[in-house]
């Protein structure tokens, strides 16, 4: 099983309020500068990914802190994911309380096992790009395609806010969370 170290956090995303109006979350977003000429064909943050195998895996995430996401990258042979160089990236986003609640009252049945914890793979359902991390805790995840017909932003139940993908959701992996108290262990089918 790997093991999650704070070297591994990707990214913290600061604790606010959620906003659900559109408007303020392209407002918020504006990636287009920050993000030019970044690839597109994986997150931002490379070098912080934690890299398992192809196949099942176990990674233990009991280091993540509220409001901070890790990616785990593993070798696919699903036609899916051609577009980020046949890597599954899956983020693993520890919520905030206000994510927490946000989620609640708006996260789709049956895609989160535990309310602290937003799983979700990084791949854009516009055209299947690589999803980055925002840093932002309205918007946490937007397509690195950034393009004028593109630039697809997502919240944090991972609704599409923004850019060609909104309304639609980014996809959940099979994976089961068991938390024991002590330990968080994520496991991926």
């Amino acid at each position: 099983m790997q093991k999650m170290t704070r070297r591994h956090v990707m990214t913290t995303i600061s604790s606010t309020a959620v906003l659900l109006c559109p408007a303020i979350l392209n407002a918020q977003t504006n990636f287009e500068a920050e993000w030019a000429g970044l690839p597109e064909d994986r997150p931002t943050g490379e070098n912080q990914l934690i890299t398992v195998s192809a196949g099942a895996a176990e990674v233990e995430i009991s280091a993540l802190q509220p409001g901070e996401v890790a990616v785990i990258a593993r070798p696919t042979d699903d036609a899916e994911f051609s577009a980020t160089g046949m890597m599954q990236y899956v983020a693993v986003h520890r919520r905030t309380a206000e994510q927490v609640a946000f989620g609640a009252a708006n996260d789709r049945a049956g895609t989160v096992q535990n309310p602290e914890y937003f799983v979700v793979n990084l791949l854009c359902t516009h055209r299947g790009k690589a999803i980055g991390l925002t840093g932002n805790p309205n918007a946490p995840f937007a397509c690195l395609d950034r393009g004028s017909r593109h630039g697809s932003v997502y919240n944090a139940v991972g609704m599409g806010v923004a850019g060609a993908s909104e309304g639609e959701y980014l996809s959940i992996p099979d994976y089961t969370l068991t938390a024991d108290g002590t330990q968080v262990v994520l496991s991926l089918s």
